[in-house]
C-alpha cells in the first residue's frame, strides 16, 4: 500500500518506519490507498484534504462535527479504528501496561501491597485490573453495571459507593469518559493518593477541584502513542492491513 501519514508524533514516526519493512511505500505525494491521520482524536490539515479525491480511505479516532461533515461532502471513506474490536482489544492492553508506569514514576511506594481503586470494568478496566492484581495490589472495581461488579470480584463496588472506599487507596485509576471524581468525592482521598485519569473527554477526574484539595491528579489519555508508540504503531499497521486492503 501507498500510506498518507499526518501528524508527526512518536507513533506516527515509528509507523512511518515500520512500512518500508512490511512492504508499504510512505510517499509524500498521492495518489495513496490510506491516508492515517493521529489518534486518539483525529484531525487534517486543510492543505492535505485538498489532496484527498473522492472515496480516499481515511484512518481515524475520534473526529468532530466538521470533520464528518466535510468527509461526506468529500466522500471519503472513514475506517474508524476505535470502533475495531482487535485493535481496541489490543490498544487497552497497552493503555494498561502504560498506566503502570505512570503510577509509578508517580508514586512513593511500590504497586506490591498497595490498594488501587480502577473506575469502569471496560477493556481498559479489565486489562489494568488483570496487571495490578498480578503485581500484587489489592484491586477495588467500582461499577455501574451490576454484571461487571459481578465479573470484577466480590469487593467491587458500585460508582455511588467509592466515597466508602476512597480514603484507603493509594493509586485510582480512571476509564471513565463522563464525570465520576467532583469535588465531593475527592474530599475523600488522602493527600498521598495518586489520581489518573484514562478516560478520553469530557474525562472523568476534576482535576481543578483535586489541586484547590491539594491532590496530585493527572490526565494520562492516549498512553499508548505516548509510552509505547512502537507498539501503539504495529498495533495501527496490523489494523491498516486488515481494513485498508479491503
Amino acid at each position: 500500500m501507498r500510506i498518507l501519514i499526518c501528524g508527526n508524533g512518536a507513533r506516527e514516526k515509528c509507523l512511518a518506519g515500520l512500512c518500508p519493512g512490511r512492504g508499504h511505500a510512505v510517499p509524500d505525494h498521492g495518489p495513496w490507498d490510506a491516508a492515517v491521520l493521529p489518534l486518539p482524536k483525529s484531525y487534517l490539515p486543510e492543505e492535505t484534504a485538498d489532496q484527498l479525491p473522492r472515496g480516499q480511505k481515511i484512518v481515524c479516532g475520534a473526529t468532530d462535527a466538521a470533520f464528518d461533515k466535510l468527509a461526506e461532502k468529500r466522500g471519503w471513506k472513514l475506517l474508524r479504528v476505535l470502533q475495531d474490536e482487535t485493535y481496541t482489544r489490543e490498544n487497552a492492553a497497552l493503555t494498561a501496561e502504560g498506566a503502570l508506569f505512570t503510577a509509578v514514576a508517580r508514586m512513593n511506594r511500590a504497586l506490591r501491597g498497595s490498594h488501587c481503586l480502577v473506575i469502569g470494568y471496560g477493556r481498559i478496566g479489565k486489562a489494568l485490573t488483570g496487571l495490578l492484581r498480578a503485581l500484587g495490589a489489592t484491586v477495588t472495581v467500582a461499577a455501574r453495571r451490576e454484571e461487571s461488579r459481578r465479573e470484577a470480584g466480590a469487593n467491587s463496588v458500585s460508582i455511588r459507593e467509592m466515597p466508602k472506599v476512597l480514603s484507603g487507596m493509594d493509586a485510582v485509576f480512571n476509564t471513565v469518559p463522563a464525570p465520576v471524581l467532583g469535588e465531593e468525592e475527592l474530599r475523600h482521598v488522602k493527600p498521598q493518593c495518586v489520581l489518573i485519569d484514562l478516560a478520553s473527554a469530557p474525562y472523568g477526574i476534576d482535576r481543578d477541584a483535586a489541586e484547590a484539595l491539594g491532590l496530585k491528579a493527572y490526565l494520562e489519555s492516549g498512553l499508548p502513542g505516548r509510552y509505547c508508540p512502537q507498539s501503539a504503531a504495529e498495533t495501527l499497521l496490523n489494523y491498516l492491513e486488515r481494513e485498508g486492503s479491503a
